[in-house]
């Protein structure tokens, strides 16, 4: 029996001059399980790298959370989704989303910040294992009211490895350090897998 050169799909054998043989039926539908198959592995491929990759979004159980220092660092406790090994790290003590398997992601977050003055000045960035992994965001608008303030990144690059813990900070610009609070949220989905 023959096969194709890439794949190693079996097709019948025929040498001029024709000849009828019995076992070309049996050929021909080994050659369409086996098309059959690997069109079921790429769909499947597909599904999972385009349709619903690896993706996650976390926030706060309870909010807002106030705080009077002027750097803040969210403990993400509250998984809003998570799909195929991209999630919220359940780990005491963690907080933040994890990682299971390697790839370019885009990653984002955002902060709906609030105080009772106007010198609250909102930036976030986000941090992988412990380490900056993104810019300080442009300080937040106005948003909602006078002293509310969204301060966002819409979607960093990152190369991320698998148990790579993905976390944001909160700062505000104001000096000294004024009572304020935020409500947080961070996300990330895979583009690519490598």
């Amino acid at each position: 029996m023959k096969e194709t050169e890439r794949y190693g799909f079996p097709y019948p054998e025929c040498d001029p001059p024709l000849v009828k043989d019995s076992s070309q039926i049996v050929q021909m539908a080994s050659l369409a399980l086996d098309i059959d198959t690997e069109v079921q592995r790429v769909v499947t491929e597909a599904n999972l790298e385009l349709i619903t990759p690896p993706n996650a979004r976390a926030t706060i159980a309870v909010l807002p959370v106030a705080t009077t220092d002027s750097l803040a660092v969210p403990f993400f406790d509250l998984s809003v989704f998570s799909a195929n090994g991209a999630g919220l790290n359940s780990f005491p003590g963690a907080g933040c989303l994890e990682v299971s398997e390697a790839g370019w992601y885009l990653v984002g977050c955002h902060a709906l910040v609030s105080s009772a003055t106007a010198a609250v000045l909102p930036a976030v960035r986000l941090t992988v294992n412990g380490a900056p992994a993104s810019s300080w965001s442009a300080v937040g608008g106005n948003y909602i009211a006078l002293n509310s303030r969204l301060a966002a990144l819409s979607g960093v690059p990152l190369v991320l490895a698998p148990g790579d813990r993905i976390r944001m900070e909160i700062r505000h610009t104001a000096a000294g350090s004024p009572a304020w609070d935020y409500r947080p949220h961070i996300w990330l989905v895979r583009m690519v897998g490598v």
